[in-house]
């Protein structure tokens, strides 16, 4: 047993007497959710008996997709996916087009000129690309991490899937993604791109969510809705038709 703080996002607060955060006395996060359903009624409509997310009902533990921490965590995001329509944010390419100009402005006002621009695959693949289009730099390459969860291992690690290949020493290097949702790509990119000897590596993200354990040094806005972008509408409309059963 431990304290394990949970933070309700958006219209879920309301559920619990309009505290945003509330700590609780319990084994993991599953039985912090199921206790404080308990304790506050009104969010039974967000959280089952077990403490498991209803659908439409999206969970973070320490930063990672519930689903990939079944046990333990100390720290619990929960929020709604589509609660009245307020919860989406469907990004269309004029979108797209003005975040990554707010990023690009933030950078050409720091003088940033990177060597290399390195997209994290696979939502960092666009953003890259039109970041390197802005700022007129030719050499772009990507690599992939994925996260996994390995037999016996409670929490979501994650791993390189396609490494790089490319000659980074004594450059400067830009690393791009979509998001910076729980941080640990990014994470894990900036570790592995330091082996290569880069003169200076430098992230940027067009959104970062609250909870992320990295913000990166360029972004345009925190959001703590679900950022859906015009290259995954269809992953997402998957998503709603599971979650809906």
């Amino acid at each position: 047993m431990g304290r394990v703080r949970v933070k309700l996002l958006a219209s879920l607060k309301e559920l619990a007497g309009g505290r945003s955060t509330v700590e609780v006395e319990a084994s993991g996060w599953r039985d912090a959710l199921a206790r404080l359903a308990s304790e506050y009624p009104g969010l039974r409509s967000a959280i089952n008996d077990d403490g498991t997310p209803r659908p439409g009902i999206l969970v973070f533990v320490d930063g990672v997709d519930y689903r990939l921490s079944p046990e333990g965590g100390r720290e619990v995001v929960v929020l709604p996916v589509n609660h009245g329509g307020v919860e989406v944010e469907i990004i269309d390419w004029d979108d797209v087009e003005d975040t990554v100009e707010d990023v690009v402005s933030k950078m050409m006002g720091d003088g940033l000129r990177p060597d290399v621009i390195i997209g994290i695959m696979r939502g960092g693949i666009v953003p890259a690309r039109l970041i390197a289009d802005a700022l007129g730099v030719d050499d772009i390459t990507v690599m992939e991490i994925k996260l996994y969860k390995s037999m016996g291992v409670k929490t979501a690690q994650p791993y390189i899937r396609q490494p790089l290949v490319r000659e980074l020493k004594d450059k400067e290097v830009l690393v791009v993604d979509d998001i910076s949702d729980s941080g640990l790509s990014l994470q894990l990119a900036l570790q592995a791109i330091s082996l290569y000897s880069p003169s200076s590596i430098v992230t940027a993200t067009l959104y970062v969510k609250p909870w992320t354990r990295l913000y990166p040094d360029y972004y345009s806005r925190v959001t703590d809705k679900w950022v859906i972008f015009p290259w995954e509408k269809h992953e997402y409309r998957r998503e709603v038709q599971v979650a809906e059963g």
